[in-house]
């Protein structure tokens, strides 16, 4: 790492668009001052202190999502020409909202996959120092709005100190450095962007009222759409505008806009958000069907869950627990366990007090309320995983500002207390650069997870993958048998042996047996069904000594009577899929089709629906793909709903030429004459 500083001199003067944003930016950041020297000279100190500290991390590897959202990038052969360019931006499997902004943004590094890493990492370090410079110049303007009396420079200090806490943040170093959590990069920017200018526009509400509307007005109508076409929860936008408006702007003696206006552009949203839900809590609710939790279990454990955020922030770590926290304890009730009913309290009393404190506290109420409302859709009642650090990212962004805004203002009257800000700043950046030193190594990250999270499964697989990659499949074994011993009944772990035996050994029809037994009765998770997949197809091309298709037929019915499974729909829908790949191979076209259908039956999935048409295509079982397809059309026309615009263009599209492939199949088998 001795040679960090000249690497980054390098890359800025092979890349000259990236040095000429860094320049841009950080001078436009202060361009507004009387005197920008000292400002300008500490700001790119924080600027280079950021690279920097996150320069070894960009070594790192592609991580877990990274694999199933950018391989995208190659799905369609690259994309070369507009139609794959559609097909591409739309792709993505992360949400309801397709995300193409940030799916269009990895083509910045790359049209293709598989691909390097480190591009895309660099990417995602420049977005986060670009979101930086924002926050800077939002929470400048937010001062100089909120405290007439305010000097530019004390504004500044106290902007430049909270943005340099946020950017050098080791809470924020799992977003920047993962590259899939661009998304959460950019909709977090565009979020700040609407901010600020909403602020922009605020300020001339006296003065130049229209000007100032049209400011606040583009400041919703066009940087919501940006931020949740990166990621869902830019959707809170207007909300997060309402937190500020009525907090930190609303000071005596302070303009207000208009009712109406704040109701049309502000209120309207976010009732349309809570209409959006209302009218689709049965996918709310189904998507429960996969999640070891009911809704009322995990709005209950988040309540633990923000709080312990709330403390990773305010009391950094020098380690973190990373992407491995699927085993959190769960909150049965508010007594179990009996910090849950802590955690509840402490919430509601937060929000009383940041509602008491909004008059004479502005910028406490505003930490506390906008650290809040940011977590309102992640951590609330969709069904997500528990807990993920860069939920974070945006509602973290005002959590120093009153702890900023007291030591600027004291420092003029006890100048000992200007040695805090440098201290703070130096050990954010000490346990920032740690991090990334880590991250920049994907095998001792590796490693490093599994020790940090014993309990973690996935952590355990991580590490079992990244043995057997390595060409140490023996100890890729052990470690696994290792885990077993603690998770006997995880089925999962025993999929992942069978997988690596059938790589690398045999199966003992004794062992296949214990995992068929096991999988009636043990605990298994659906959502890792491309284990499951892996196996099958292990079984069904013939690469597992020891085992065949029967035994995959065995092997899914055992899992057919797994609890979970008989609970919910849609592990039955993965269940009979699986059956239908079996019976392919077989060249039993009925029974594929029965099973297909079943599947079809059990969770209606137009895409799904549309591969088996085409894989009963592909084995000339035309007949059995014109009627699956028939029925793929009754479950589109039926679920048109949670589609959005673009997937229903592109499933009629596909349709539509499936259809007349078959016909012309259909003709050439039936006059092999013309073929």
């Amino acid at each position: 790492m001795t040679n960090a500083p000249l690497m980054i001199k390098r890359s800025f003067v092979t890349s000259g668009c990236h040095s000429t944003t860094h320049f841009a930016l950080t001078h436009f950041a202060f361009w507004h001052l009387k005197s920008t020297g000292i400002f300008y000279i500490l700001f790119l100190l924080i600027v280079f202190s950021t690279l920097i500290a996150y320069w070894p991390g960009l070594s790192g590897s592609f991580l877990l999502d990274d694999f199933a959202n950018l391989d995208a990038l190659g799905k369609f052969g690259g994309v070369r020409n507009w139609e794959t360019f559609q097909l591409y931006a739309f792709s993505t499997i992360s949400g309801p909202g397709g995300r193409p902004l940030s799916m269009i943004s990895f083509l910045l590094n790359d049209n293709t996959w598989p691909s390097d890493s480190f591009s895309f990492k660099y990417t995602n370090l420049l977005l986060h120092l670009l979101t930086g410079i924002l926050l800077n110049w939002l929470i400048y303007r937010l001062m100089l709005s909120c405290d007439s009396r305010q000097s530019d420079n004390r504004a500044a200090s106290i902007a430049l100190l909270t943005a340099a806490l946020w950017l050098l943040h080791p809470f924020n170093v799992s977003t920047t450095l993962y590259v899939v959590q661009r998304m959460t990069i950019l909709s977090a920017l565009f979020s700040i962007l609407g901010l600020l200018l909403y602020v922009k526009g605020r300020e001339s509400l006296v003065n130049q009222p229209r000007q100032a509307y049209l400011w606040m007005t583009l400041s919703v109508i066009l940087c919501t759409p940006l931020a949740f076409f990166s990621k869902e929860n830019g959707a809170l936008l207007p909300l997060l505008i309402l937190v500020l408006e009525y907090t930190a702007l609303r000071y005596p003696g302070s303009p207000k806009p208009s009712p109406r206006w704040i109701l049309v552009f502000l209120g309207l949203p976010n009732l349309l958000i809570a209409g959006y839900f209302a009218t689709h809590w049965d996918v709310v609710m189904e998507s429960y069907g996969l999640r070891p939790f009911t809704m009322a279990e995990r709005l209950l454990t988040e309540s633990r869950i923000v709080w312990q955020y709330f403390y990773y922030l305010v009391i950094p770590k020098t380690s973190s627990s990373g992407l491995f926290n699927e085993n959190l304890e769960l909150s049965r009730g508010l007594f179990d366990p009996p910090i849950t009913l802590i955690a509840v309290s402490a919430i509601f009393t937060a929000v009383l007090i940041a509602w008491w404190a909004r008059t004479r506290f502005q910028l406490l109420s505003l930490a506390i309320l906008f650290f809040l409302a940011g977590h309102l859709l992640e951590s609330t009642f969709i069904a997500l995983e528990l807990y993920f650090e860069h939920r974070n990212y945006l509602p973290s962004i005002f959590l120093f500002l009153p702890l900023t805004r007291w030591l600027i203002d004291s420092s003029e009257k006890q100048k000992w207390l200007k040695l805090i800000a440098p201290l703070f700043v130096g050990l954010f950046f000490s346990l920032t650069y740690q991090q990334a030193v880590l991250w920049g190594n994907s095998q001792q990250l590796t490693r490093y997870w599994a020790q940090k999270n014993p309990y973690s499964i996935r952590a355990q697989q991580a590490l079992a993958n990244d043995l057997e990659s390595r060409g140490q499949p023996q100890l890729a074994l052990e470690h696994l048998e290792k885990t077993l011993k603690v998770f006997p009944d995880h089925v999962e772990l025993w999929l992942h042996r069978i997988i690596i035996l059938c790589d690398y050994s045999t199966v003992d029809p004794v062992e296949f047996s214990k995992l068929e037994k096991l999988s009636k009765t043990g605990f298994y998770d659906f959502r890792t069904y491309p284990l499951l997949e892996m196996l099958i197809n292990a079984l069904t091309d013939g690469r597992c000594s020891g085992a065949n298709t029967t035994d995959a037929h065995r092997l899914l019915d055992a899992l057919l009577q797994n609890k979970t499974a008989q609970t919910t729909e849609g592990p039955k829908r993965q269940i009979y899929h699986l059956h239908g790949l079996v019976y392919l191979r077989e060249e039993q076209a009925t029974l594929a089709l029965h099973s297909f259908r079943n599947s079809q039956y059990y969770w209606p999935d137009v895409e799904v629906g549309l591969l088996q048409v085409s894989l009963l295509a592909e084995n000339s079982m035309f007949t059995e793909a014109v009627k699956l397809l028939k029925i793929i059309r009754e479950n589109f026309q039926s679920n048109k709903k949670k589609l959005s615009y673009q997937q229903k263009i592109n499933f009629v599209n596909e349709m539509v030429q499936l259809e007349k492939l078959l016909v012309v199949d259909q003709e050439k088998t039936n006059n092999p004459r013309d073929q």
